[in-house]
């Protein structure tokens, strides 16, 4: 795994695409989502064997996020996008990553986009949100985890916000 870390104050990132154009609301709290559409859209996400098995195992692993096993949830950076009153997509941040230990402020611990939402600008527009909110916040950077389960999409949405690698 190689990690990426985004600056605040990095030209590159600008708020969230206008989202009365493309999506029926504003980004939504990870509250507006229940845990079970969170946990089917989390498995619908990824690739087979990138994350959950089964479903049940998608609902243990949103349901662990929401207890802090993987860190402080950041529930104002984190969000949901919506499409006809659907969620489509989500970003998870937590406070710092619990896998590195030198590695200081708020972390994303998952982007998932649904198949039919991607190439819409949900994925762009959830990362930049959290940017967003970071950057207000006062932090001086937000970090994430490139590896073998991060699609060519995320990495694209990544380096075009200003991440880079920093191994």
């Amino acid at each position: 795994m190689t990690h990426a870390q985004g600056p605040s104050d990095s030209p590159s990132c600008r708020p969230p695409v206008s989202w009365g154009e493309q999506f029926p609301r504003r980004p939504g709290t990870l509250a507006a989502a229940s845990a079970d559409d969170l946990a089917d859209l989390y498995l619908v996400s990824y690739p087979s064997g990138a994350a959950a098995a089964d479903l049940s195992d998608a609902q243990q692993e949103i349901a662990a996020t929401f207890r802090g096993e993987f860190g402080i949830l950041r529930t104002d950076a984190s969000a949901t996008a919506w499409i006809d009153h659907h969620p489509v997509g989500a970003v998870m941040v937590v406070e710092r990553s619990i896998w590195d230990e030198g590695l200081e402020g708020p972390f994303i611990i998952d982007l998932f986009v649904s198949p039919q939402a991607r190439g819409r600008g949900v994925g762009r527009s959830l990362v930049q949100h959290a940017v967003q909110i970071c950057a207000l916040a006062g932090d001086a950077a937000l970090s994430l985890r490139i590896g073998g389960g991060t699609s060519p999409a995320a990495l694209a949405i990544y380096a075009s916000l200003g991440f880079a690698n920093s191994d």
